[in-house]
């Protein structure tokens, strides 16, 4: 565990020096029913010296342990880098950008986003780790963010202690349904019944739902029956290179203008 930690604090610590290591992947999130695409989820990757790219969660979370200013770097290369992609692509789509909960304590949160407060689409994910040190302090910034115009979504709903309790105090536009009821739609009893109802729950309350890592035709037929409105996985798409994911758009405008 220890040669690990030294091992990515080591990692993140040739990234920020180094940051075209450093690069954001796009998967596509669809309309449930007709396909279109609503937007994308920025993931961050890192490129290895032989070229490979992989997933880049073992610098974050040394970023996050460390906390302070390597966090802090890091996010907002990744607004930054987001801010920058979608600028060149053919048109203007909702982008979802996850949000580090670190970044909540003292506020200073505020001041790194409010540069991208003109991109009208973007959608800021939290998880409810966010809240728990914090509550009241980060309802109060979640408010502000909200203020500036940015959308919040709640990533990974319904896998902690206190998920309900926080579509009662979040002022949240969507949440994101884990794979981890996802996957075994349609054929397991008690994952249909919880999909279900946080479906209902959702639809009630006016909040977006994204259901993630669909890949099978049957879990999207079942998440369509029951009203889900936006999917998001490998049934669609693999995350893409900003390039890619610009010619995916130009592609489907080209279909629709037939």
């Amino acid at each position: 565990m220890v040669v690990t930690s030294r091992v990515a604090q080591q990692a993140l610590d040739r990234a920020l020096d180094d940051t075209d290591q450093l690069l954001l992947l796009y998967q596509p999130i669809h309309d449930a029913k007709s396909g279109a695409i609503y937007g994308a989820e920025a993931l961050l990757r890192q490129r290895r010296e032989t070229g490979e790219v992989r997933s880049a969660s073992m610098i974050t979370k040394a970023a996050e342990e460390r906390g302070g200013y390597e966090l802090f770097e890091l996010d907002s290369i990744v607004m930054q880098t987001a801010y920058e992609d979608a600028a060149r692509w053919p048109r203007e789509v909702h982008l979802n950008v996850n949000l580090s909960p670190k970044e909540f304590e003292g506020g200073k949160v505020l001041d790194r986003i409010k540069p991208f407060a003109e991109m009208k689409k973007l959608n800021l994910e939290i998880t409810e780790t966010s809240y728990i040190a914090h509550p009241k302090e980060t309802e109060d910034v979640l408010r502000a963010i909200k203020d500036l115009g940015f959308g919040l979504w709640l990533d990974d709903f319904g896998t902690g202690h206190s998920s309900i309790t926080h579509l009662q105090h979040f002022p949240l536009d969507g949440l994101k349904l884990p794979g981890a009821f996802v996957k075994p739609l349609p054929h397991d009893r008690r994952c249909l019944a919880i999909v279900r109802s946080l479906l209902t729950l959702a639809h009630d309350l006016d909040i977006h739902v994204v259901a993630e890592e669909v890949e099978k035709q049957e879990q999207l037929d079942f998440l369509v029956e029951h009203g889900c409105e936006y999917v998001q996985g490998f049934l669609f798409s693999r995350p893409m290179a900003p390039e890619a994911f610009a010619s995916l758009l130009e592609r489907r405008a080209s279909q629709t203008a037939r």
